[in-house]
């Protein structure tokens, strides 16, 4: 029994010192994987560690570039000679540049701007604000595409709208000067057929109903040199009328009843095709717009050889107001076209010459204009254009469309 107890525990401790050898290759196996992983583990952290340091070496040197171009971008913004506000997704402004802030006098972050502009427009003129300050600046309204966010730029005209208003002074300063032999042969017909009736009048051997001739033809004569020396006025003037807001209604009324009795006197017709809201508004000197009407509508009855018809439409293309007024007279050949708009030029008897300039710079006043068209043996139609009054022009997005240049074809003057 002691020698197979023998050979059992041998047995044993032989399978014990295998299984340990086998233990004891595996763990020099694991821990050499180990070793490896480690190595490869402490290899990939390094360049890990590189790749990161890179990484923040860069982005650094990102946010630096980021920093001097947002530095370049806020010194370009103060020193740009326009006014930037931008707005917010609820109008409130959050930033303002240096412009900005001198045109309106105050400073602008956190203001609600729609309110805002409204409290400090005066008055406006086309695309012109007038602010009660007294500057004259433009509006430009354009949505950012990255945000909720709208940038407005602000331009002051004023320094170019006065020298626009003196060189127009100087122009029509240099015209009257121009004109001066003109208004003296004018003058001195007129007043020497009145001083030869007064001097009629005088002679006592005159009846009464011929001292009553020579009267009448002394008022005509005034009455001449009345209406020539209050359009030499008007022309000087250049237009500059008190302003108000007006519908086109009224207009057309005040025009129909302050020429019915001429239309009475001369048996002619006249028709009014209103094809717009005729509520529009319209800003200006309503009297001085019906008596470029009125002018017109005279000049008609005084070419047509035969009933005049007179036909007067009216419609809207873009933002303005367009007055047609057609005649069936004998039309105008190219020359008297290209004149027709000067001063003097007239080729009437008893024509002063200043009607159409005057009525054109009338025109000119209100930010419009006076264009003709015409064919000999066609009749006539003279294009008064107006721009409307719009409750939203302090708030601009882009440029107007002027209708100008799409009403009919200009062989005169377009000023």
């Amino acid at each position: 029994m002691s020698r197979t107890a023998n050979n059992l525990h041998e047995q044993i401790a032989l399978q014990d010192t295998h299984s340990l050898l086998s233990a004891f290759e595996q763990f020099s196996r694991l821990s050499e994987q180990l070793q490896h992983s480690y190595e490869d583990l402490d290899r990939r952290a390094g360049e890990l560690t590189r790749e990161l340091a890179q990484a923040n070496s860069e982005r650094l040197e990102q946010l630096a570039q980021k920093e001097k171009l947002a530095d370049r971008l806020e010194k370009l913004l103060t020193a740009l000679p326009a006014g930037v506000v931008v707005l917010n997704r609820d109008g409130i402004i959050h930033t303002a540049n240096r412009a900005a802030r001198e045109v309106f006098e105050q400073d602008l972050i956190g203001v609600d701007w729609l309110p805002f502009i409204q409290a400090q427009v005066r008055s406006s003129e086309a695309s012109d604000l007038i602010l009660h300050n007294g500057r004259v600046v433009t509006l430009n309204r354009q949505h950012l595409d990255s945000d909720d966010e709208e940038i407005v730029l602000i331009h002051d005209v004023s320094h170019n709208r006065m020298l626009q208003e003196l060189a127009g002074r100087q122009q029509r300063l240099a015209a009257m000067g121009q004109m001066a032999a003109g208004l003296g042969h004018q003058l001195r017909t007129p007043l020497s057929s009145a001083l030869l009736y007064v001097s009629q009048v005088l002679n006592p051997a005159l009846n009464d109903e011929q001292q009553m001739r020579a009267v009448e033809k002394i008022r005509a004569s005034l009455r001449y040199l009345e209406k020539l020396i209050n359009d030499m006025l008007m022309y000087a003037k250049g237009g500059e009328f008190a302003s108000a807001s007006f519908n086109v209604s009224q207009l057309l009324i005040n025009f129909n009843a302050r020429f019915e009795a001429r239309l009475q006197q001369a048996d002619a017709r006249l028709s009014i095709n209103c094809e717009c809201d005729s509520d529009m508004a319209l800003r200006g000197s309503i009297d001085a717009l019906v008596s470029v009407l009125i002018n017109l509508a005279e000049n008609a009855l005084e070419a047509c050889t035969s009933q005049c018809q007179l036909q007067l439409r009216v419609y809207q293309q873009a933002q303005h107001l367009i007055l047609a007024l057609s005649d069936n007279g004998p039309g105008l050949s190219a020359e008297q076209q290209l004149h027709i708009f000067e001063p003097f030029y007239t080729d009437k008897d008893r024509g002063t010459g200043l009607g159409l300039a005057v009525a054109q710079s009338i025109a000119h006043a209100h930010q419009g204009d006076l264009l003709v068209k015409s064919e000999p043996g066609q009749g006539s139609t003279f294009y008064l254009c107006l721009p409307l009054e719009t409750g939203e022009q302090f708030l601009p997005s882009g440029q107007m469309t002027h209708p100008i240049n799409n009403v009919g074809q200009n062989s005169g003057d377009t000023q």
